[in-house]
């Protein structure tokens, strides 16, 4: 974007009082707009609403010259009066711009306007972000601070953020409309950036005016029109052609003459009212003496194509001014000056004379306060000129302008990596493949290093289908590329494109027999987080013992992070101590070699490959290691999984008041990471305490607010929690029934957690469906519940089937289970059901409890019992006390009754000097108890969310 003229604060030039660039859709200054008096209406009432501080979109859509530029001249020059800065940007159609083109353009003209100061004041602690995209804030403003690590997930978000709130701070001072010129030819990063600036820019004076073609339903563009369009305050507005009294309207300006109505419905019919047409074919016409009314040849020319009509206005031009556009048609739609002359070898002050003709004829325009740059004044002149070229024309003249550019730039060619790839990649069918894949890989690194990831995976791509047209078989080189582009795809969210290429760059390294290269591969596939689990993923696995089998078996990083995953992956596996052995031997290879990232990164696959229910204890220990590790390398990926590990095992204490110090750590890194990975691990966790309050509003948003943003991070473990949050929601709620299609369909998908299956047998006793629940129930309860493996779905699923062999009054297994449970006495379950409250209602449906007979039960609360109970009894007394409410019950499990019945819970209470004391709760050795005491209290029991990993 540049500023536009006679804008305070912004860049002046000669032209000051010209519009940005005169595209050529409203070529002649002061013409009056025509044909759009109901469109700018709506766009100036949007212009209101930004000074009143309510900040908006329009995507104006429309064919080319149909006016979207000329429109969007008059918002702007009524905005500059109405006391708004406006602020241009251009997407380059031509190819060769690099990401965020438009929004380095409208920044570095920004910068450049004010004083240092004021925009060091301005861009305050966002500093770093915005110099990461325009270097030119470095040199403007001093002492700015280095920008956190790149390698994060969440330093996209990051900048991103800043960037948003940079725009805000000047929106703050002076109202911004900010002008996006062609967006059909902007590179998805400078999209993705709009759509998150947009969110913040909502509650700020900004008015964000979108010019755009239509594109067909299968580009890409179209979802990211849907999802600008789906932002608060975002709207479409479509051009279209004139009527034919505009169009006479239209002609009349061009020509100063009242056309006859055959000549107006000739025109109008063939240009079916595009002004840019319209213009076209009434100045060609007026060149040649032509527009007498009288004649009745004119719809010849008039039928003629647009294209042919701009030809034969270029044909007008000198032979040497044509062959010199014709050379600036190859190096884009703008270009240097510079780079024209030496691409031409003609003298300057020669150029300077073509160009003012080019420029006489409306076929170029300048730059206002850009100097040595021009422009075409419509893509449809720069494609007529480049379209006469033929295929071996356009390669080799790519070629020289490549090398033109190499020269200009010299050792500053890093800005410009992306224009050079562009022009040696169109060169490259002449024979000079390694220059163009070179600077393919280089600029991909480039897009990378500024989080334009899907700018570098174009890039990669572009050099791999060149290393594949050479012939010559290079596997190492492929591998190598596809493992960069695999990075950036998966950095870039598209996890599932990232995985394939993954398996490609594995299959590469497999041919050039380079097994550290296969580990690297299967590292990637594997994701970045430590603990999933294989899931449905039956690739995992083998590729990961691969290339352990690979490596060898000497220490080093990429063999204990190999093992460390391999852990993970291997959770639902028996035995149970498979997982955990391989990840203590990875742990134990990481020591040695005294990194401390490796350490942190196989203590995280040590969590979860032990995740199991009677060690909390020893997790909370490994969480707190995790923090210390991941601090000393300023980790904030790795800190959060670390208060993560506390938050799990902490739950499983139920010590949760020390929970909530470690959700509020954890608050405090996802707002510095803004990441969407970290934020549903922290927005789930959050749902899971706003059931166990029984908040349930707030813990039904929150669950559905996680969904999206875990299946970007992890799909397969994403689904699993959504789907057992809802049924413990909805449990809660009264409504379990509409949760049946959901669960019977999840024991399906996820054939390795028990879970599913354990909540579709409680589903049948809630909706008294005894044959279902018996079936479901016998199935878990085989060989003496041999298909519960201890591990972190264990006491949920065990807590919640007591209540399923209750109703089903199953003497035998109650007490099965309630020995289970026994070593958990006083422990929660990951529903946050106490342990204490299972056992007591086994003991009430077996009878049974230790160091007593079977022939009676009792509230052992109150020290009352109750009458004998036989297997298939539905009715007991209540006892004496007033908390304790027993209705008799007939066979039907209803749920008025269950929730009347005794649940003696335990409510443990953390020491409140943990909160406020000298050291935060996570560096309290593990061994030192953070409770000074239980209470115990007597309630209706709830149901509780779920943390299941």
């Amino acid at each position: 974007m540049e500023p536009h003229p006679n804008v305070p604060g912004g860049v002046r030039g000669d032209d000051a009082g010209r519009s940005p660039d005169d595209l050529g859709e409203s070529p002649h200054e002061g013409e009056a707009l025509v044909g759009r008096e109901g469109e700018l209406r709506q766009l100036l009432r949007g212009v209101e609403d930004a000074l009143s501080g309510r900040g908006g979109l329009f995507l104006v859509v429309g064919e080319p010259g149909i006016g979207k530029t000329r429109l969007a001249v008059e918002v702007a020059d009524e905005s500059q009066r109405r006391g708004a800065r406006v602020l241009w940007g251009r997407c380059w159609e031509a190819g060769g711009a690099p990401a965020y083109w438009p929004w380095i353009q409208s920044i570095r003209a920004y910068v450049r306007s004010v004083d240092p100061e004021v925009l060091k004041g301005q861009l305050g602690s966002s500093a770093a972000s915005v110099a990461l995209i325009v270097p030119e804030v470095r040199r403007l403003v001093s002492d700015l601070p280095e920008l956190p690590s790149l390698e994060s997930d969440g330093a996209r978000f990051r900048m991103f953020e800043d960037v948003a709130g940079f725009l805000w701070t000047v929106a703050r001072d002076q109202p911004l409309v900010l002008i996006l010129d062609d967006l059909h030819a902007a590179d998805m990063p400078s999209l993705l950036l709009l759509r998150f600036a947009l969110r913040d820019l909502i509650t700020a004076p900004v008015l964000v005016l979108a010019l755009s073609r239509n594109v067909d339903r299968e580009d890409p563009l179209r979802s990211a029109w849907s999802e600008l369009l789906r932002e608060p305050g975002s709207r479409r507005l479509d051009l279209t052609g004139l009527g034919e009294p505009d169009v006479a309207r239209l002609i009349l300006s061009v020509t100063g003459h009242v056309p006859p109505a055959r000549f107006v419905e000739f025109v109008s019919d063939a240009t079916e009212g595009n002004p840019l047409f319209v213009t076209e074919v009434v100045r060609l016409l007026a060149d040649q003496g032509r527009l007498d009314p009288s004649s009745e040849g004119d719809a010849v020319i008039v039928t003629e194509g647009v294209r042919d009509v701009i030809g034969q206005r270029l044909r007008r031009l000198s032979d040497e001014c044509i062959r010199v556009l014709t050379l600036a048609s190859v190096l884009g739609r703008e270009f240097e000056l510079e780079a024209l002359r030496s691409l031409a070898q003609v003298a300057r002050d020669d150029l300077l004379g073509l160009i003012d003709e080019a420029v006489s004829r409306d076929v170029l325009s300048e730059l206002p306060g850009v100097l040595g740059r021009r422009r075409f004044a419509h893509v449809l002149i720069r494609d007529a000129l480049y379209e006469e070229l033929g295929s071996a024309q356009r390669i080799e003249l790519h070629r020289k302008a490549g090398e033109v550019l190499e020269g200009l730039y010299g050792d500053d060619a890093e800005p410009h990596l992306s224009e050079l790839a562009h022009h040696f990649v169109r060169a490259a069918q002449g024979g000079d493949a390694d220059t163009a894949i070179d600077y393919a890989r280089r600029a991909g690194d480039r897009a990378a290093g500024l989080l334009a990831f899907e700018e570098a995976t174009r890039f990669y791509r572009m050099a791999l289908q060149l290393l594949g047209s050479r012939g010559r078989s290079d596997d190492e080189s492929r591998c190598d590329l596809l493992l960069a582009a695999g990075e950036s795809q998966a950095r870039g969210g598209d996890h599932a494109a990232a995985q394939a290429t993954f398996l490609e760059a594995a299959a590469a390294a497999r041919r050039s027999k380079r097994p550290d290269l296969v580990g690297s591969a299967a590292l990637g596939y594997a994701g970045r987080f430590v603990w999933p689990r294989e899931g449905d993923d039956r690739r995992l696995v083998p590729l990961l013992e691969e290339a352990l089998e690979g490596v060898g078996e000497d220490d080093g990083p990429l063999r204990a992070r190999l093992l460390a995953r391999l852990s993970g992956a291997l959770r639902d596996r028996e035995p149970r101590e498979l997982a955990r052995d391989i990840s203590e031997r990875a742990v134990e290879m990481a020591r040695r070699i005294g990194d401390p990232a490796t350490l942190s990164y196989a203590l995280e696959g040590r969590f979860g490959a032990a995740w199991w229910p009677e060690n909390p204890e020893e997790r909370l220990a490994i969480g707190s290691e995790i923090i210390r590790l991941a601090e000393e390398t300023g980790d904030l990926e790795r800190t959060f999984q670390g208060h993560d590990a506390r938050v799990c095992a902490l739950i499983d204490l139920g010590e949760i008041a020390d929970v909530d110090l470690e959700l509020e750590a954890e608050r405090l890194l996802v707002e510095e990471l803004r990441q969407p990975a970290q934020l549903w691990l922290f927005t789930h966790t959050r749902a899971m305490r706003a059931l166990m309050d029984g908040r349930f509003d707030e813990a039904e948003h929150l669950i559905e607010e996680a969904l999206p943003l875990g299946e970007r991070a992890q799909r397969w473990q994403a689904v699993f929690v959504h789907r057992t949050q809802s049924f413990l929601l909805r449990k809660e709620q009264g409504r379990l029934g509409e949760m049946e299609p959901i669960i019977r369909r999840s024991v399906v998908e996820y054939p390795t957690r028990y879970l599913f299956p354990s909540l579709l047998a409680y589903l049948y006793a809630e909706l008294d469906r005894r044959a279902e629940a018996r079936t479901a129930f016998e199935t878990l309860a085989a060989d003496d519940f041999a298909p519960l493996r201890m591990d972190s779905d264990y006491l949920l699923a065990l807590s919640l089937l007591c209540e399923v062999v209750e109703y089903l009054g199953d003497v035998r297994r109650a007490e099965l289970m309630y020995r289970r449970l026994l070593p958990f006495a006083g422990r929660r379950p990951a529903s946050r059901i106490p342990i204490a409250t299972s056992r007591r209602r086994l003991s009430r449906t077996s009878g049974w409890a230790p160091g007593r007979g079977r022939a009676t039960r009792g509230c052992r609360t109150h020290g009352c019992s109750s009458r004998a109970m036989t297997p298939g009894t539905t009715s007991a007394r209540r006892c004496s006390s007033p908390t304790h409410r027993a209705p008799a019950r007939s066979s039907g499990w209803s749920r008025s009754a269950r929730r009347s019945r005794p649940w003696c819970r335990r409510v443990d209470f953390s020491r409140s000097r943990i909160v406020v004391g000298r050291r935060p709760p996570w560096q309290v050795p593990a061994t030192v108890p953070t409770f000074s005491g239980r209470k115990a209290s007597i309630g209706r029991s709830r149901s509780r969310g779920t943390r299941s990993g």
